[in-house]
């Protein structure tokens, strides 16, 4: 299940949600777009939409592999647009491709979480405890398309790979991912009878109702992704 609100403050501001999420009952997939690029929603939309047309796209194995294909993909697609490198990398590339990628698969014994930027990883361990993993660098994330750009922020992040992260269901037999949108409820700002259970068993109408009954206290774009959802009615769907 994947859930997405727009922020307060873009909502005031006038931008669109920058979030996007895709699913299938082994992976999910959100995109946090970069709120200082003018056009980051046109990338997470262009990129999901690329990425889930790809060969064995909701693989592990094939993961990392299929990003960069798009990517690949989509600068070479749009590099005729552009008379120069120069152009292409200012007014496309830093404009539009600039959002984090969090990824979480499900196999039969363990969730593996693949993170390039910032957001968080929500887990229950086999003593019911909830806890919220953040990953954070500030203003500067790190995108993946810097790896195409000779920008100057961009040159800080040439080498940096996505971040791997393994959890054994015998251990934590829940693992949600989130974009840092999330950041009112795990500091507790927001809370809410049963509201973390919520979001760790995807029970879709408590975790909508709570953000739009807090929504000024979302300045960003918030985007959930979990397994094992709970429907309208309490069942699991």
């Amino acid at each position: 299940m994947i859930i997405s609100s727009q922020g307060f403050g873009h909502f005031t501001d006038g931008k669109n949600n920058q979030d996007f999420g895709i699913e299938t009952p082994r992976m999910l997939l959100i995109l946090d777009g970069c709120s200082g690029a003018k056009y980051s929603e046109v990338g997470t939309r262009l990129f999901a939409q690329l990425f889930s047309r790809k060969d064995k796209w909701d693989s592990l194995e094939n993961f990392e592999e299929n990003v960069k294909s798009v990517f690949d993909d989509i600068i070479e697609m749009t590099g005729k647009y552009y008379k120069t490198r120069e152009d292409l990398e200012r007014d496309f590339i830093m404009e539009d491709l600039l959002f984090t990628i969090i990824s979480c698969f499900e196999t039969e014994d363990k969730y593996v979480v693949k993170l390039f930027g910032d957001g968080y990883i929500i887990t229950k361990n086999n003593r019911g405890s909830i806890s919220y993993m953040k990953f954070s660098y500030g203003k500067c994330p790190p995108y993946f398309a810097y790896k195409y750009c000779n920008d100057l922020q961009a040159m800080d992040f040439k080498g940096y790979q996505f971040k791997t992260f393994s959890f054994d269901k015998k251990v934590f037999p829940n693992v949600v991912i989130a974009t840092d949108g999330i950041f009112p409820i795990a500091k507790g700002i927001v809370t809410g009878a049963g509201l973390d259970k919520a979001i760790i068993n995807g029970n879709e109408a408590l975790i909508r109702m709570a953000i739009k009954n807090n929504i000024q206290n979302f300045d960003d774009d918030i985007t959930i992704g979990t397994f094992g959802t709970i429907g309208k009615f309490g069942g699991k769907k």
